[in-house]
């Protein structure tokens, strides 16, 4: 059965093109629309299966996923050629060093966070203990959480200002469950991450390759 992935994902092509498009003002909308038909195009046993094997809700969450994560490498990339630096230069935050350095920043403290050593750490995260690097990041998030909504910022505070606050204490606070505090909390990480660039592109392929 042939599916009509085009018509039925036109909209959301659309939608996520013009998101990325204002996020990277140098990558024109156009490039990244056909960047998108490409992953349909260049996925055909991926998208078979999805249409055959998932209802439409669960489909339509795994290829907006892919179709962001697509969007984003593309930008990426794009936004490196233009600056005249390589891809692989870029410094990718992740959840953990967000959190780890936020307690630092909103109490104004310049002591290194004891978890950037931590022998658990992947290569790029070691760096940012290295020489006055992890001064740069600690100014990067600090820059970013103050560009953040206060309702952001209000869930952070409440959350690392004290290294003794739990989850139960953000949800009492806030009149909420620990459970729905920790998505709160999770969405004003991402939050600065996207400020700071957002998260990696991962490494996507057709079924079978």
């Amino acid at each position: 059965m042939k599916h009509n992935y085009i018509e039925d994902y036109e909209s959301l092509v659309g939608y996520i093109s013009n998101e990325y498009a204002k996020r990277y003002r140098m990558v024109d909308r156009q490039d990244i629309r056909q960047e998108l038909w490409l992953w349909f195009a260049s996925r055909p046993n991926k998208v078979k299966d999805w249409y055959e094997n998932y209802q439409q809700k669960d489909r339509d969450k795994l290829i907006g996923r892919s179709l962001r994560n697509a969007a984003l490498k593309f930008c990426t990339k794009e936004k490196a050629k233009s600056a005249g630096y390589e891809v692989q230069d870029n410094f990718y935050y992740e959840p953990q060093i967000i959190e780890e350095f936020l307690p630092y920043i909103l109490t104004d403290s310049y002591m290194l966070p004891i978890g950037v050593n931590d022998v658990n750490y992947k290569p790029d995260r070691n760096a940012v203990a290295e020489s006055n690097t992890w001064l740069a990041v600690r100014a990067d998030i600090s820059t970013a959480y103050e560009a953040l909504e206060e309702r952001h910022q209000n869930v952070l505070r409440l959350r690392f200002t004290s290294l003794n606050t739990t989850l139960e204490d953000v949800g009492a606070e806030l009149q909420i469950s620990a459970d729905a505090a920790r998505k709160r909390v999770d969405r004003a990480v991402r939050a600065i991450i996207d400020e700071l660039g957002g998260k990696r592109p991962y490494v996507e392929t057709d079924y079978g390759v």
